[in-house]
């Protein structure tokens, strides 16, 4: 059995935690096992800034941080939900998603079906999930849609409708996933700086077999993504040069 992980970034259980809860719902009803989670539970520091998870991949902040990211590892499925807070994301959210960094470097979470929930009594409901959108992009996951509910339409029930990409990628192992162009670049600038510059990136994008690949082999690429993700790739890499060249040559 499939198991969804939801995340709640709200304070309250109210507004955002009610339709995460309408949507585990119909993960339910589906057949998926759920778990949802509230980010207050949990203790969450403030990243330091000090790139110890970039250079050596072990953070040392000990908070919860790592048992929520296990947990996103552990899951075959993310739903992720948020209040709006002057135009963006809870603070909370921010906090973990600052402790994630090591994940634009080497994804832990690369393909997993995800959804995104935000929710609003006015504005900020486009740059909210536009926000948060682009953290996933830098992760790597499959972008399974979004859910948004505001002043005006937040007792409008959530329908199956409204999930069905988000079913669809889980159901296929994320095989279906044709990614946008955007997505590609920001793999490709991933795969130059693992190729280039972080020897700790470069092991492990060769252990994962992405290294050679103009994006992650599961995805669904026509010919034009693949030879634009290639292309993006070999121009990077002639910018962005190897730690100790000597540019002057």
């Amino acid at each position: 059995m499939k198991k969804i992980l939801l995340i709640n970034s709200s304070k309250r259980k109210r507004n955002t935690y009610k339709l995460l809860i309408s949507i585990e719902n119909i993960l339910k009803n589906k057949g998926y096992e759920t778990e949802l989670i509230n980010l207050h539970d949990y203790k969450i520091d403030f990243c330091k800034g000090c790139e110890v998870c970039i250079l050596k991949s072990n953070c040392f902040i000990k908070d919860d941080s790592n048992k929520i990211m296990q947990k996103i590892i552990e899951s075959d499925g993310l739903v992720i939900g948020t209040p709006v807070y002057l135009n963006n994301m809870s603070g909370i959210l921010k906090a973990f998603i600052d402790r994630t960094c090591s994940w634009f470097h080497r994804s832990e979470v690369a393909q997993k079906p995800t959804l995104i929930l935000a929710n609003t009594q006015g504005s900020g409901i486009k740059s909210t999930l536009k926000s948060i959108e682009e953290v996933m992009i830098q992760w790597g996951v499959c972008l399974g849609g979004t859910i948004s509910r505001n002043g005006r339409n937040f007792n409008q029930p959530i329908e199956e409708k409204e999930l069905s990409k988000f079913i669809e990628l889980i159901n296929y192992n994320s095989k279906a996933y044709s990614p946008r162009l955007k997505e590609i670049y920001t793999y490709n600038v991933q795969r130059t700086l693992a190729t280039n510059i972080f020897p700790v990136d470069k092991e492990y994008w060769k252990s994962k077999s992405w290294i050679d690949t103009p994006y992650f082999p599961n995805a669904k690429l026509n010919a034009m993504q693949r030879l634009y993700g290639n292309g993006i790739y070999k121009m990077l890499c002639k910018v962005i040069k190897p730690v100790g060249e000597d540019n002057n040559k």
